[in-house]
């Protein structure tokens, strides 16, 4: 993926931020890292990204979100109980969206469904873009290279780590499944 990015430039990390996220985002900042982008053009590129994705999802939910839910019925009880959420919680789910990695497809999509003035999403979602670019562009910057290490020693574990979260998991499920 590396030379993906550093083919592709500034392009691929604007690319990289709509079809994935962080990965692609660290990748394009370790290519700043060797040298190859600017740090802070691809901070801007994959900026502009984040805000083309969850623009799109937004006004995607605006338009068609309500008919998609008027099709399903029973989506409405569980849509009007994150309707609820979204109304209680607004200015800190749109401020926090960015960060909650699984949630950064729905949130965007539901707050248009849920109708959340345009400008409201569009103050919020700037500044809770901004904020992601700059926290995870700077933490991914100042330690690829640690994380790139630590990465390396855990390698011969990973198996192990892994079997050991594959069966955390399956603990929690179990769990989850017994209290319904």
């Amino acid at each position: 993926m590396a030379e993906w990015i550093s083919s592709l430039g500034y392009i691929g990390a604007f690319l990289g931020a709509v079809l994935e996220g962080e990965v692609a985002f660290l990748t394009a900042i370790q290519a700043t890292r060797l040298g190859y982008l600017n740090f802070y053009y691809v901070l801007l590129a994959v900026f502009l990204g984040a805000q083309a994705v969850d623009w799109s999802l937004y006004l995607a939910g605006r338009k068609g979100g309500q008919t998609a839910i008027d099709r399903r019925p029973k989506l409405q009880p569980r849509f009007n109980q994150m309707a609820a959420a979204v109304e209680q919680r607004s200015t800190l789910l749109l401020l926090a969206y960015r960060f909650m990695y699984g949630f950064r497809v729905v949130l965007p999509t539901l707050f248009g469904v849920a109708k959340v003035p345009v400008t409201r999403f569009a103050i919020f979602s700037f500044i809770s873009t901004l904020l992601w670019v700059l926290i995870v562009g700077n933490l991914g910057f100042f330690f690829s290279e640690s994380l790139l290490f630590g990465l390396t020693a855990l390698k011969p574990y990973l198996p192990a780590l892994l079997l050991l979260l594959a069966g955390l998991a399956a603990l929690l499920f179990f769990r989850y499944q017994n209290k319904l």
